[in-house]
Protein backbone atom coordinates (compact mmCIF):
# COMPACT_ATOMS: atom_id res chain seq x y z
CA UNK A 1 0.00 0.00 0.00
CA UNK A 2 1.44 3.50 -0.99
CA UNK A 3 2.44 5.97 1.72
CA UNK A 4 1.39 9.44 1.93
CA UNK A 5 4.27 10.61 0.06
CA UNK A 6 3.44 8.38 -2.56
CA UNK A 7 6.32 5.72 -2.16
CA UNK A 8 5.69 1.85 -1.34
CA UNK A 9 7.47 0.44 1.44
CA UNK A 10 10.50 -0.63 -1.03
CA UNK A 11 11.55 2.97 -1.72
CA UNK A 12 10.31 4.86 1.55
CA UNK A 13 13.94 5.98 2.53
CA UNK A 14 15.05 7.13 -1.21
CA UNK A 15 11.28 9.05 -1.51
CA UNK A 16 11.94 11.29 2.00
CA UNK A 17 15.60 11.38 1.10
CA UNK A 18 14.48 13.37 -1.63
CA UNK A 19 11.98 15.16 0.03
CA UNK A 20 14.67 16.51 2.59
CA UNK A 21 17.27 17.45 -0.08
CA UNK A 22 14.60 19.07 -1.80
CA UNK A 23 13.61 20.95 1.29
CA UNK A 24 17.38 21.90 2.68
CA UNK A 25 18.23 23.06 -1.23
CA UNK A 26 15.05 25.22 -1.52
CA UNK A 27 14.61 26.57 2.00
CA UNK A 28 11.61 28.45 0.93
CA UNK A 29 10.44 27.31 -2.56
CA UNK A 30 8.60 30.79 -3.12
CA UNK A 31 11.67 32.84 -2.70
CA UNK A 32 13.93 30.12 -4.73
CA UNK A 33 11.28 30.03 -7.29
CA UNK A 34 11.13 33.87 -7.49
CA UNK A 35 15.69 34.29 -7.59
CA UNK A 36 15.24 31.28 -10.60
CA UNK A 37 12.67 33.42 -12.43
CA UNK A 38 14.99 36.67 -12.13
CA UNK A 39 17.23 34.60 -13.53
CA UNK A 40 15.18 33.90 -16.72
CA UNK A 41 14.96 30.15 -15.25
CA UNK A 42 11.35 30.12 -15.59
CA UNK A 43 11.60 26.06 -16.72
CA UNK A 44 12.96 25.44 -13.74
CA UNK A 45 10.89 27.59 -11.48
CA UNK A 46 8.17 25.66 -12.68
CA UNK A 47 9.74 22.21 -11.66
CA UNK A 48 10.43 23.53 -8.30
CA UNK A 49 6.49 24.31 -8.29
CA UNK A 50 5.90 21.32 -9.17
CA UNK A 51 7.65 19.40 -6.65
CA UNK A 52 6.44 21.76 -3.79
CA UNK A 53 2.81 20.79 -4.77
CA UNK A 54 3.78 17.09 -4.42
CA UNK A 55 5.11 17.73 -1.17
CA UNK A 56 2.09 19.59 0.04
CA UNK A 57 0.14 16.89 -1.27
CA UNK A 58 2.17 14.08 0.58
CA UNK A 59 1.50 16.60 4.30
CA UNK A 60 -2.21 16.79 3.01
CA UNK A 61 -2.46 12.81 2.62
CA UNK A 62 -0.58 12.59 5.91
CA UNK A 63 -3.71 14.64 7.29
CA UNK A 64 -6.28 12.03 5.80
CA UNK A 65 -4.54 8.83 7.11
CA UNK A 66 -4.92 10.97 10.47
CA UNK A 67 -8.03 12.02 9.91
CA UNK A 68 -9.03 7.84 9.29
CA UNK A 69 -7.55 6.69 12.55
CA UNK A 70 -9.18 9.43 14.38
CA UNK A 71 -12.86 7.85 12.90
CA UNK A 72 -11.05 4.57 13.64
CA UNK A 73 -10.43 5.27 17.08
CA UNK A 74 -13.85 6.94 17.91
CA UNK A 75 -15.52 3.21 16.70
CA UNK A 76 -13.28 1.51 19.52
CA UNK A 77 -13.91 4.04 21.74
CA UNK A 78 -10.22 5.20 22.19
CA UNK A 79 -11.64 8.47 23.07
CA UNK A 80 -7.64 9.59 23.64
CA UNK A 81 -6.43 8.32 20.23
CA UNK A 82 -9.90 10.64 18.87
CA UNK A 83 -8.17 13.69 20.45
CA UNK A 84 -4.68 13.17 19.32
CA UNK A 85 -5.31 12.07 15.91
CA UNK A 86 -7.99 14.77 15.19
CA UNK A 87 -5.27 17.37 15.95
CA UNK A 88 -2.88 15.60 13.36
CA UNK A 89 -5.00 15.62 10.97
CA UNK A 90 -5.70 19.49 11.27
CA UNK A 91 -1.90 19.93 11.94
CA UNK A 92 -0.71 18.50 8.97
CA UNK A 93 -3.37 20.11 6.64
CA UNK A 94 -2.10 23.26 8.33
CA UNK A 95 1.56 22.58 6.94
CA UNK A 96 0.55 21.44 3.29
CA UNK A 97 -1.76 24.75 3.57
CA UNK A 98 1.18 26.80 5.32
CA UNK A 99 3.96 25.53 2.88
CA UNK A 100 2.37 25.90 -0.37
CA UNK A 101 1.38 29.64 1.03
CA UNK A 102 4.28 30.43 2.53
CA UNK A 103 7.10 28.36 0.55
CA UNK A 104 8.31 27.39 3.90
CA UNK A 105 7.60 25.61 7.52
CA UNK A 106 9.56 24.51 10.13
CA UNK A 107 10.76 20.62 10.61
CA UNK A 108 11.23 21.12 14.13
CA UNK A 109 8.60 20.89 17.05
CA UNK A 110 7.99 24.07 17.37
CA UNK A 111 6.13 24.34 14.08
CA UNK A 112 3.11 22.86 15.95
CA UNK A 113 2.76 26.64 17.93
CA UNK A 114 2.56 28.04 14.02
CA UNK A 115 -0.34 25.71 12.63
CA UNK A 116 -2.83 28.55 13.78
CA UNK A 117 -0.76 30.59 11.26
CA UNK A 118 -3.04 30.20 8.12
CA UNK A 119 -2.58 32.58 4.89
CA UNK A 120 -5.15 35.39 5.41
CA UNK A 121 -7.27 34.23 2.32
CA UNK A 122 -8.08 31.18 3.99
CA UNK A 123 -11.96 30.62 4.61
CA UNK A 124 -12.71 31.34 7.98
CA UNK A 125 -9.42 31.88 9.17
CA UNK A 126 -9.60 33.86 12.08
CA UNK A 127 -12.11 31.32 13.63
CA UNK A 128 -10.22 28.12 11.80
CA UNK A 129 -6.62 29.35 13.96
CA UNK A 130 -9.03 29.40 17.26
CA UNK A 131 -10.23 25.93 16.55
CA UNK A 132 -6.33 24.44 15.45
CA UNK A 133 -5.74 25.79 18.95
CA UNK A 134 -8.30 24.41 20.57
CA UNK A 135 -7.35 21.13 19.32
CA UNK A 136 -4.17 21.32 19.91
CA UNK A 137 -4.85 21.96 23.53
CA UNK A 138 -7.06 18.57 23.66
CA UNK A 139 -4.19 16.60 22.07
CA UNK A 140 -1.60 17.88 24.46
CA UNK A 141 -4.17 16.34 27.43
CA UNK A 142 -4.76 13.80 26.00
CA UNK A 143 -1.43 12.58 24.66
CA UNK A 144 0.11 13.95 28.02
CA UNK A 145 -1.92 14.35 30.95
CA UNK A 146 -3.51 12.01 34.00
CA UNK A 147 -6.84 11.77 32.94
CA UNK A 148 -8.50 11.52 36.01
CA UNK A 149 -7.32 15.17 36.95
CA UNK A 150 -7.68 16.86 33.27
CA UNK A 151 -10.60 15.10 31.43
CA UNK A 152 -12.98 17.64 32.57
CA UNK A 153 -10.74 20.50 31.10
CA UNK A 154 -11.66 19.16 27.78
CA UNK A 155 -14.50 21.66 26.08
CA UNK A 156 -14.55 19.66 22.59
CA UNK A 157 -16.51 15.88 22.81
CA UNK A 158 -14.46 13.22 20.48
CA UNK A 159 -17.03 13.39 18.09
CA UNK A 160 -16.38 17.11 17.85
CA UNK A 161 -12.88 17.02 17.39
CA UNK A 162 -13.53 14.44 14.40
CA UNK A 163 -16.20 17.08 12.96
CA UNK A 164 -14.04 19.87 12.84
CA UNK A 165 -11.18 18.01 11.78
CA UNK A 166 -13.44 17.00 8.71
CA UNK A 167 -14.73 19.96 8.14
CA UNK A 168 -11.00 21.61 7.92
CA UNK A 169 -9.63 18.99 6.06
CA UNK A 170 -12.41 19.56 3.32
CA UNK A 171 -11.77 23.34 3.60
CA UNK A 172 -7.87 22.96 3.24
CA UNK A 173 -8.36 20.92 0.34
CA UNK A 174 -10.08 22.90 -1.50
CA UNK A 175 -8.14 25.76 -0.86
CA UNK A 176 -4.88 24.32 -2.02
CA UNK A 177 -7.09 23.06 -5.49
CA UNK A 178 -8.35 26.56 -5.55
CA UNK A 179 -5.40 28.12 -4.95
CA UNK A 180 -2.66 26.43 -5.46
CA UNK A 181 -3.79 23.81 -8.66
CA UNK A 182 -3.24 20.84 -6.34
CA UNK A 183 -5.51 17.80 -6.68
CA UNK A 184 -6.74 16.55 -3.70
Amino acid sequence: MPHADGSSSGNVESATDRRDRFLKATQNHAEFRRKLAELGLTTSSDEILEYARHVGECWFGLATEHLQDAKDAAQRGMSRSVYSRSYYAVYNASKAVRYLAQGWVSLKTEDHQKAVDLPGDFPDVDNWSIAVRELYEHRLRADYDNWATTAGKNTLKPDDCIARAETFVVEAARYLNRKYGTKL
